[in-house]
């Protein structure tokens, strides 16, 4: 996946927070995409085997709980 200098710039101004240049992004932009990609690699995982730690809560009295 791949972001335009404009659309960072535009998120980023967004936020208000930061002042770059043209050749900061030109820096910045190529971490940005690789984080992208490996976030979008994410979405490619079969998970369906894998049980959500949300449904796990310990109740008093758990064996993990030292004697």
């Amino acid at each position: 996946m791949s972001i335009s200098k404009e659309t960072l710039k535009a998120m980023i101004k967004q936020y208000d927070c930061l002042d770059i240049s043209d050749s900061e992004l030109e820096l910045v932009l190529p971490e940005i995409e690789n984080y992208l990609i490996a976030a979008n690699s994410m979405a490619d995982l079969d998970l369906s085997e894998v049980f959500s730690g949300r449904l796990y809560r310990p109740q008093e009295g758990d064996i993990n709980e030292p004697i």
